[in-house]
């Protein structure tokens, strides 16, 4: 892959940015991990303390499965422990034990309605990605505006989900907006189209009388359709 060539950058998130699409990382992908990773090392650090954090989760505030797994990887990370981690889920443990078993007597459609609204945890974490994704989105169509970040974006590794994303805050933006995204896009789709068919050509060597035939290219290809797919894969953050 012919990664895009060094994209101006003024300020820390527009460098953030540059890096990820310079990388062949989905740049989305990557605002969304940088602020889960900054929301996590926070709580972890200081959440178990924090009553302004502890009075929300008195409240219904709680973590969703993936940020309740990612908390105790990050403290387990900073302090071999996971004891700041097993207040705060004891604190939610608490709540939810109280709110399940009043939930438990009443009568089927009270049953209904209630497990359908704990189902939503209202994690903090999951808000400061989906905070993060539209900032990024928002700043990708901004400095789409240089040619060269629309060169960039065209040839940028974008997973589908951001494509998506991406795509859509582009319609609801200016004409002028809607034309330089439909430029990029164009690109994106040339772009996908090679992949797709490097793709086919891997599948078609992938028989025993024929993987000899198999390129690192054809390889490579493989690997970016299960980004193009699952988006980028965390990177390792020590900062």
């Amino acid at each position: 892959m012919t990664m895009p060539a060094k994209l101006p950058a003024r300020d820390f998130e527009e460098i953030r940015l540059a890096e990820a699409i310079e990388r062949g990382r989905c740049p989305v992908c990557d605002a969304r991990q940088e602020a889960s990773y900054a929301s996590l090392r926070g709580i972890a650090r200081e959440g178990a303390t924090d009553r302004g954090l502890r009075a929300q989760m008195d409240k219904g505030l709680g973590f969703c499965q993936l940020h309740s797994s990612g908390l105790s990887k990050m403290e387990l990370q900073q302090t071999s422990s996971q004891l700041a981690t097993a207040v705060l889920l004891d604190a939610l443990l608490r709540r939810r034990l109280a709110t399940l078993k009043k939930l438990a007597g009443n009568d089927a459609g009270n049953q209904y309605r209630g497990v359908a609204e704990l189902a939503d945890p209202r994690c903090p974490v999951c808000a400061q990605t989906a905070e993060a994704s539209t900032a990024a989105v928002r700043r990708l169509l901004e400095l789409s505006a240089d040619p060269a970040w629309s060169g960039g974006l065209g040839a940028a590794e974008i997973c589908l989900e951001d494509v998506y994303a991406l795509w859509t805050a582009a319609l609801a933006g200016s004409k002028e907006v809607q034309a330089r995204w439909s430029s990029i896009v164009a690109a994106q789709l040339r772009r996908l189209e090679a992949l797709q068919k490097t793709l086919a050509e891997y599948a078609h060597n992938s028989t025993s009388d024929r993987r000899h035939l198999i390129t690192p290219e054809q390889h490579a290809a493989g690997a970016a359709s299960i980004r193009f797919f699952g988006g980028t894969p965390d990177r390792d953050r020590q900062r």
